[in-house]
């Protein structure tokens, strides 16, 4: 099954140590989560939301190699560097700037975009929200999926290296996804970097 072979990845929860992403200001008035900056504007700029209830409750937050802007990562120069050396469809990567608690830049850290999802969960074998209306923006349709089944017909006729690493379309959700042949090896070990992986048949 497809679904055995490919993972989510996603932020490690309940450690509070590890910053969930928000961008300053300057860099929310641009469309850097969907589209592909043109090179040479300023890098982008991310701060920790939670970073006033850490300070006042003593806790020191830590800059793990993968950090989160809600489903979307932002990682370090060596994962940028792993990623060149694959031809990722509708991907692109943007230097980027985390400031930490103590407003240390880090500034060796990249965003990834995809400009496009790729929508190949199954609609008659998911188990998703059949009765609500799905949300509708920009002519897609987004639904609320709880256990995905991969479309496997469009799957089969995608050759691989179109597949490795993609943004699921379709699904209010939008998980990274990466097969399994280059999780480890483009991401690190799960814990450390601050993911965790979720196999897609175990979600």
């Amino acid at each position: 099954m497809y679904e055995d072979e490919y993972y989510f990845i996603t932020k490690i929860k309940d450690d509070d140590r590890i910053p969930s992403l928000k961008p300053d200001l300057d860099t929310s008035n641009r469309n850097y989560d969907f589209e592909a900056l043109p090179i040479g504007q300023a890098p982008l700029r991310f701060f920790n939301a939670w970073k006033n209830e850490n300070l006042a409750g003593g806790i020191r937050s830590i800059a793990p190699d993968v950090l989160f802007d809600g489903t979307n990562l932002v990682v370090i120069d060596k994962i940028r560097e792993r990623l060149l050396n694959y031809e990722i469809p509708n991907f692109h990567i943007y230097p980027s700037i985390y400031i930490d608690d103590k407003d240390h830049w880090h500034e060796d850290r990249w965003y990834l975009t995809f400009t496009e999802r790729f929508d190949c969960w199954d609609r008659n074998t998911s188990n998703y929200d059949k009765e609500g209306p799905p949300i509708r923006l920009g002519g897609f349709e987004y639904h609320q999926v709880y256990n995905y089944k991969f479309n496997e017909e469009l799957m089969r006729k995608t050759p691989l290296e179109q597949r490795l690493l993609f943004k699921m379309g379709g699904t209010l959700d939008a998980y990274i996804v990466a097969h399994a042949s280059i999780l480890i090896k483009l991401f690190g070990a799960p814990g450390s970097n601050g993911a965790e992986y979720i196999r897609v048949a175990d979600y």
